[in-house]
């Protein structure tokens, strides 16, 4: 009776991986605030992101940003150890000129969606960006990502630390 038990649910496990999409799982491994107590943006510590059978990315928890009018990120994305592009950009302007498709991405992980920002907390309340039109890719982005940001802001700075294991089942 146990083996089969044990069976049922190692069945419900592969079978939830299966469901994901094309195959391919996402893992929020780490996500990191590393400014401080004075950082103007805090990513929750409960904050979460998941891969669903639809090919969508679902967060979950809360990201709080302190006022500011300006943010300048010098960032750095690396996969599997590998530096795959760095560099700098001026977030207030770039959602000025975002596509949609780009804020939605950005409004996933609390990014404001026009500068100046006011104090606030913002929480997933079931956003989701549909990856699906990229699953064909996501064996190129297979691996584990770490993507590295300081963020400058006219009232101070924010910086985070994040890691992402992408794998396919």
């Amino acid at each position: 009776m146990l083996r089969k038990i044990c069976f049922f649910l190692i069945s419900c496990v592969a079978f939830e991986a299966a469901l994901a999409c094309n195959g391919y799982k996402a893992k929020l491994v780490k996500m990191e605030n590393c400014a401080g107590e004075d950082a103007i943006m805090t990513v929750g510590s409960d904050f979460n992101i998941k891969l669903n059978k639809k090919c969508e990315l679902v967060p979950s928890g809360c990201i709080s940003n302190k006022p500011f009018g300006t943010a300048v990120a010098k960032f750095k994305v690396q996969k599997d150890g590998i530096v795959m592009r760095e560099g700098k950009i001026d977030l207030c302007a770039a959602i000025d000129q975002a596509t949609t498709e780009a804020k939605d991405l950005l409004r996933l992980f609390g990014a404001p969606s026009s500068c100046p920002v006011a104090e606030e907390k913002v929480c997933a309340n079931d956003h989701t960006v549909d990856l699906s039109k990229y699953k064909a890719m996501l064996g190129m982005a297979r691996g584990h990502l770490i993507i590295d940001s300081e963020v400058k802001h006219d009232t101070g700075k924010s910086c985070f630390h994040a890691e992402i294991e992408l794998t396919k089942n």
